[in-house]
């Protein structure tokens, strides 16, 4: 919905709410007396049949006029209680569905109870199955143990754990080409560049594939399966030499270097007029007398071999698949755990909410059912029936003054005696059941209070949504200690994950 028209349906929405207000008011009107006279015309009637000597001394009926101004009297009496009583129609529904908002139990601790339950239900049905699980995941860690003669527990490979063997290799890796690069730099045709290159070859050997032969290689140095153990042994030795051996032979070109003043490249082509190949010869190291410089170059290359290996063999555990078996025991383990620790923090939240909804709920009845609808919608009621009693009066008088305008003009221009029933109150007053308003609005009378009345049943309104909002919260506050409570370490005491 875009702006706009989300406005003009608020505006709308508005218009039609106070069309609403409008139209459950409704107020008689002042009568006035003229209203009456102007209608049957008294003082030209009133002469006229006083020439006549209309009507007769010893007439016991009203006149023509008389009769007019009674019938259209209440005609306009007939007219307005039609549109009074439209408005209380309308009246009588709202105050009768307002009623049975205030009148039924507005607060239902079945469905909460429900909701609950649900809750506790879905936690059980789910620790259920992972408590299955791990179990079985549990038992095959304990016969990895049996068949592999392990008494320990594996060691699971955690995130921390794995950043910090990704980054003990990646240092290595940076460290051992930055320092060889510069160590061997001079010993090179193409200075620094070359030696980078060099060293970085060196260096992905001494650490990378150092750690991949600790991870595969290592790991199987003590298997159970004689085959894998022989296997990893003969790949595990033959790499150690060929890694010393290679950087043996990288300082033995430094030292060469040192020597000579040659570079690798004339070392390796054997190009380098001014070396001695009987007595110094890089790919024999051993022919060849280290410096301190070509020192340090083995001693790096073969210290970050072996840290390598290292890292690669306690990468996941140092017995081979171990440490895996662990991981997915451990990982049900701590969704289980998980789920129990959250089981009462989600649970006691649902009750918190319930109890602020409950008081939302409760001000929202005492505000809006309460004070916006039942209260104006009663109270416009009384004004309709109150109303009527003063328009009626009024109307009575206005219909007596007329009628005895009429008789004043009427025996001023007749001859005879006036009839008896001109010093009556016979024609004056509209019939006695129209002041009755029980008669009148019959049907909504019942829903007739009168201020002082409509008062106390607001105040038995206002203290029945209060007490029931307090005694729901009761409830649930009791239901949470006593039973809730209770099924929530049944639950995490059943669905305890321990290592067998």
């Amino acid at each position: 919905m875009t702006p706009l028209s989300y406005k003009i349906k608020l505006i709308w929405e508005k218009l039609k709410s106070l069309f609403k207000i409008k139209k459950m008011k409704y107020e008689f009107p002042n009568v006035k007396v003229k209203i009456i006279e102007d209608k049957i015309d008294v003082t030209k009637n009133a002469q006229t049949d006083g020439k006549l000597n209309e009507p007769k001394t010893n007439s016991k009926t009203l006149s023509v006029c008389e009769n007019e101004g009674v019938v259209s009297a209440d005609e306009f009496r007939a007219k307005e209680v039609t549109k009074a009583t439209a408005v209380l129609a309308n009246l009588e529904e709202k105050i009768r569905e307002s009623q049975s908002k205030l009148d039924q139990d507005n607060f239902h601790i079945a469905q909460f109870k429900n909701e609950v339950n649900d809750q506790l239900i879905n936690a059980d049905g789910k620790l259920s199955n992972l408590k299955d699980i791990f179990d079985k995941e549990d038992q095959q860690v304990r016969n990895f143990k049996r068949e592999n003669h392990l008494t320990r527990e594996p060691s699971t490979l955690t995130t921390g754990k794995m950043l910090l063997g990704f980054f003990i290799i990646g240092f290595l890796f940076v460290f051992e080409t930055i320092v060889n690069s510069r160590l061997l730099a001079p010993a090179m045709s193409r200075g620094l560049a070359e030696g980078q290159a060099i060293a970085a070859g060196v260096a992905a050997l001494n650490v990378f594939v150092s750690f991949g032969v600790g991870y595969f290689a290592l790991k199987n140095f003590h298997h159970i399966k004689m085959i894998r153990k022989v296997f990893s042994q003969i790949i595990l030795t033959i790499y150690l030499i060929f890694t010393f051996y290679l950087n043996w032979a990288l300082g033995a070109y430094r030292a060469i270097h040192e020597a000579t003043g040659a570079n690798a490249l004339d070392i390796l082509s054997g190009n380098a007029s001014n070396i001695d190949t009987s007595t110094l010869q890089a790919h024999y190291p051993w022919t060849v007398d280290l410096t301190f410089t070509s020192m340090i170059l083995l001693f790096i290359g073969i210290l970050f071999a072996i840290i390598s290996l290292i890292d690669g063999w306690l990468y996941n555990d140092r017995y081979p698949g171990f440490g895996s078996m662990g991981k997915l025991r451990d990982e049900t383990k701590k969704e289980i755990d998980r789920i129990r620790e959250r089981l009462s923090p989600q649970v006691n939240l649902k009750f918190k909410n319930e109890i602020r909804k409950t008081n939302e709920k409760k001000q929202f009845i005492i505000e809006n059912v309460i004070r916006k609808e039942w209260t104006p919608n009663v109270t416009a009621l009384q004004n309709i029936f109150d109303g009527y009693k003063r328009f009626i009066s009024d109307l009575n008088g206005a219909l007596k003054h007329a009628v005895e305008e009429y008789r004043r003009i009427n025996e001023t221009y007749r001859n005879t005696p006036v009839p008896g029933y001109f010093e009556t109150e016979l024609g004056k007053k509209l019939n006695e059941s129209h002041n009755d308003t029980k008669l009148v609005f019959a049907g909504y009378s019942e829903l007739y209070l009168g201020k002082n009345q409509i008062e106390k049943q607001m105040s038995t309104y206002l203290n029945k949504i209060e007490d029931e909002g307090d005694d729901y919260i009761n409830l649930i506050n009791n239901y949470h200690e006593n039973e809730v409570n209770k099924k929530i370490e049944e639950i995490r005491s059943k669905y305890n994950a321990i290592h067998q």
